[in-house]
């Protein structure tokens, strides 16, 4: 269970993140949309989306995991995990 819920507003805005490395339109951003076979994302340019949603986000995402940035779901999902471990440290340094 996650303590980070998408609003539908969060949802499109990290679509449009995501659209905006890629240079389409966030229109064609699904669920489901897989980088590489639809758009023709090389390494570079899933440094540059983890690059932005580390920025965007405040999370740090490990090189391991940069590979999994394959689909729109998958970076949501990622986002969400960090997002959720993120959170006690945040606190704690409160």
């Amino acid at each position: 269970m996650t303590s980070n819920p998408w609003s539908a507003a969060d949802i499109e805005d990290l679509r449009e993140l995501v659209a905006r490395v890629l240079e389409v339109p966030a229109s064609e951003i699904t669920e489901d949309t897989h980088f590489v076979d639809q758009f023709n994302v090389d390494s570079l340019l899933e440094l540059e989306i983890a690059a932005r949603l580390e920025e965007k986000y405040r999370i740090e995402i490990p090189a391991a995991e940069i590979t999994s940035l394959t689909s729109f779901g998958h970076v949501r999902a990622l986002v969400d995990r960090l997002r959720d471990a993120e959170s006690p440290r945040a606190e704690s340094n409160t």
